[in-house]
């Protein structure tokens, strides 16, 4: 086994947006699975956002895994009970793609 790849060591589940239509001429938005990946995960950083009367911190993070086409902004990653919304995804052409993501709260 090669460094690279024991650095893998967090499992996560791949998630991509589908909206549907409801009776009241709106949309809801479903998750689907697009399976699980082998990911190397990191903090990169942290800050504060205003909403209303209180100022949230948000958390982000990095999620290296290997190389897919498919993987989008706006699709997220669940690891454990955590969700990520993964805002970019950082692609140079090797055989991995970097996902920088933000933790969700619900």
């Amino acid at each position: 086994m090669t460094e690279a790849i024991g650095r893998m060591r967090a499992r996560v589940r791949l998630e991509s947006p589908l909206r549907t239509a409801d009776n009241m001429g709106g949309a809801a938005i479903t998750w689907t699975n697009q399976g699980e990946v082998w990911t190397e995960v990191s903090a990169s950083g942290g800050g504060q956002s205003a909403d209303f009367d209180t100022a949230p911190s948000t958390a982000a993070y990095s999620f290296e895994i290997n190389r897919r086409t498919d993987v989008r902004a706006g699709w997220r990653a669940v690891w454990g009970a955590r969700v990520f919304a993964i805002r970019a995804v950082r692609d140079e052409g090797g055989t991995r793609i970097e996902l920088i993501a933000e933790e969700e709260k619900l």
